[in-house]
């Protein structure tokens, strides 16, 4: 009964609570939307999203923020896509890719966890060089990717799921088992909570704050993957519309932006409930300008919610 309550009472119920209710508003607004085959889509529409949330969600939780997941996954896709064309196959050019993403999550965690520049600041300055970076490679053009192989990841089914979606469940699992269940993913909230504590108990900031970003990196080679595979190109800018997106998602989810607390649980039902609202707009027609003002708006109304105390204290 006490865990029913605490359910109750989480951000994790307040997110199905609030993806039941964009699923019975714009369902009772036009019945097509609660057909099976869209909802599908619309779970695969947030699998790119999902990848990014996770990344950016990690990267919060363990006291940072790693601005540089839409550049690194746009990266992703531009550094697969040249290695395709150049006649590479899948399964040489992926290995080599993810250690190319590895190794810029590598330099995140060297200049915030060594050199202590604050991750907001650091991985600006990343996501402008991995950005660069990629504009020199591409010259500011798509690079097309048309190998049937890969397309596979992106635009094929396993059974009456599509890949990305598949993918997309075994990453949260084994990420929500680490981060709970592991030494190193409670070392992580640990630092997020308090680095002085974690210092004490003899944690090792520079290490796990390494290892967190590599994570992140790790999470956008999977969003390349999926959205470049999807596009059979890569480019420069192909994921930076994503980032806000993904800050959004997470603090739907219940994820703190000052750290050490919220879930990958909470984060991929935020990212649910953001698909579903962005879905349900497209089905029934609502502007775009519409759209952007509503998501803002709920936005604020779920901030306010969560630091109500802060802006009206309780009576002692």
């Amino acid at each position: 009964m006490d865990r029913l309550k605490r359910f109750a009472r989480s951000d994790v119920a307040a997110m199905v609570l609030l993806a039941a209710l964009i699923l019975g508003v714009f369902g009772a607004l036009n019945p097509v939307f609660l057909r099976p085959v869209n909802l599908v889509q619309y779970v695969n529409n947030g699998v790119v999203l999902g990848f990014i949330t996770i990344a950016l969600s990690t990267s919060v939780i363990a006291g940072h923020f790693d601005y540089s997941v839409g550049a690194m996954t746009g990266f992703g896709t531009v550094f697969m896509a040249l290695l395709l064309r150049g006649g590479m196959h899948v399964a040489l050019a992926l290995p080599l890719c993810l250690l190319s993403l590895l190794l810029f999550g590598a330099l995140n965690g060297v200049i915030v966890g060594f050199l202590r520049v604050p991750g907001m600041l650091a991985t600006l300055g990343t996501s402008s060089l991995i950005y660069g970076i990629s504009l020199v490679l591409t010259q500011g053009q798509a690079i097309g990717a048309n190998s049937e192989a890969y397309k596979v990841f992106g635009k094929s089914d396993l059974g009456t799921l599509p890949f990305g979606i598949v993918l997309l469940a075994v990453v949260f699992a084994a990420s929500a088992v680490f981060l709970s269940r592991t030494r190193t993913g409670r070392r992580w909230y640990l630092i997020g909570t308090s680095p002085e504590s974690a210092r004490f108990a003899g944690i090792s900031y520079r290490k796990e704050t390494l290892l967190v970003h590599v994570f992140s990196a790790c999470m956008c080679f999977f969003g390349a993957l999926i959205l470049g595979s999807r596009m059979a190109s890569g480019r420069a800018d192909i994921a930076e519309g994503y980032v806000l997106q993904a800050v959004t998602a997470a603090v739907f989810g219940g994820i703190s932006i000052k750290g050490g607390s919220g879930t990958i649980a909470g984060a991929l039902l935020g990212v649910l409930t953001f698909t579903l609202l962005t879905s349900g707009f497209t089905m029934i027609g609502l502007s775009q300008f519409y759209k952007q003002v509503t998501t803002g708006a709920l936005l604020v109304l779920v901030l306010l919610v969560r630091n109500r105390h802060a802006i009206f204290p309780p009576r002692k």
